[in-house]
């Protein structure tokens, strides 16, 4: 396993005209041939132990190797857009990370404005409790104030 990861991750299959990789992680690594746009045939890689057996299979179903001076190109290009592919993660996922941060600093925002809310719904309801039992009061005063001042 560790040479085919190298066979594929140092750009060697890449080496071959025509060839493109592309990277599934958790899937094995297959090689799907194409002719006409139409796919022909599926090649497990890992059944191939040594990368010279791999350059072997590649020469065996057609595929020729690129000059020198390609290849450095390809490579090239190839490491600078990994650089480009591997910076758009990092900042993707700080973003993610910073979106995370502001949903839960607004979900602790909400919860404390609630908290506040009902502290306050529940003082202007005692303080409406005490009104109450203070007209009660006063009207039990002044009820008694008449019973009294009419005679009885």
């Amino acid at each position: 396993m560790p040479q085919l990861k190298s066979f594929l991750k140092d750009y060697e299959a890449q080496e071959y005209e025509g060839v493109e990789v592309e990277f599934k992680s958790g899937y094995k690594a297959i090689m799907t041939i194409y002719k006409n746009g139409l796919e022909v045939e599926n090649i497990t890689l890992s059944d191939y132990s040594t990368k010279e057996e791999m350059h072997k299979l590649m020469k065996e179903k057609g595929f020729k190797k690129m000059r020198p001076r390609q290849i450095e190109d390809m490579k090239a290009r190839l490491r600078a857009q990994a650089k480009v592919d591997d910076r758009r993660k990092r900042e993707k996922r700080s973003n993610q990370a910073r979106a995370a941060e502001l949903a839960k600093y607004k979900t602790k925002r909400k919860n404390q404005r609630q908290g506040e809310l009902r502290k306050i719904a529940k003082e202007a309801g005692e303080k409406k409790r005490k009104r109450r039992k203070m007209q009660a009061q006063q009207g039990i005063q002044a009820a008694a104030h008449s019973i009294f001042s009419s005679g009885f």
